[in-house]
């Protein structure tokens, strides 16, 4: 049995995959900090990978000693999604450190686009209006559920945007509708991303973030075009690079 792992150390969650004769055998998804290089060798054992070729990915791809190639995310992302949603012409990925909207076919990266300067419009950036809005990223989908009226939010600057948030909040703006905002600034954002590379369908959509269908719509309704989430948003990258480790085996 030929066994490879892939392994997406990213600043907010490590993700590990093993393939098994080019199946997936086991997956897992651990946090990150505070010790990225500790989380990426756990999430290794975890899987049952330690004999196993290993090609890293992710903003800390460079921290697993046990690596034997790296390869970028967007790369690997591409390889990923044509694995599981092997139609998908273009597809958005919302990250802890950036956003992108990659162009692709049969595994390979036509054209791309990435916010990695800013963090508006980033995984980092919904945790951090969570707290803010004292509501859960798992609850967004219920609080939204009314179909409260957005307020818009004014800042494009991440800082700025929490700052403008609890001066709402202040003011007796309710939580939904401040984050009904949020969930559209961020769908605009991700719209422009897209639209820099092409709104080419079917467009698929990873990372965390996407287990907010709230947000998943809302990007759909920007771009104009119907967005599908794979079964496993957040080890679709990883999955990627399990799969280039074995292509270049």
């Amino acid at each position: 049995m030929r066994r490879y792992l892939g392994l997406d150390i990213g600043s907010a969650n490590t993700k590990a995959v093993l393939l098994a004769d080019g199946k997936v055998e086991r997956e897992v998804v651990l946090p990150s900090m505070p010790d990225m290089a500790g989380a990426a060798r756990r999430a290794v054992i975890a899987v049952g990978g330690l004999d196993a070729p290993v090609m890293t990915t992710g903003y800390g791809r460079h921290l697993y000693a046990g690596r034997c190639g790296e390869v970028s995310e967007v790369t690997a992302l591409a390889m990923g999604i044509e694995a599981v949603l092997p139609k998908t012409a273009t597809v958005v990925d919302i990250g802890g450190q950036d956003s992108k909207a990659v162009r692709v076919r049969a595994g390979r990266v036509l054209d791309f686009a990435m916010n990695d300067r800013c963090a508006a419009g980033t995984g980092r950036f919904l945790e951090a209006m969570s707290r803010v809005l004292n509501v859960p990223l798992d609850r967004f989908d219920e609080v939204l559920a009314g179909h409260p009226t957005p307020v818009p939010l004014s800042s494009t600057c991440a800082v700025f945007a929490e700052t403008e948030a609890v001066g709402l909040l202040a003011q007796g703006v309710p939580p939904e509708g401040v984050l009904a905002g949020l969930i559209a600034a961020i769908a605009g954002r991700v719209a422009a991303l897209v639209l820099q590379v092409g709104v080419t369908p079917p467009v698929a959509a990873t990372g965390g973030a996407m287990r907010c269908q709230a947000l998943v719509l809302a990007i759909s309704r920007a771009i104009g075009a119907k967005v599908e989430v794979p079964r496993s948003p957040l080890c679709v990258t990883a999955l990627g690079a399990a799969r280039l480790c074995a292509e270049r085996a």
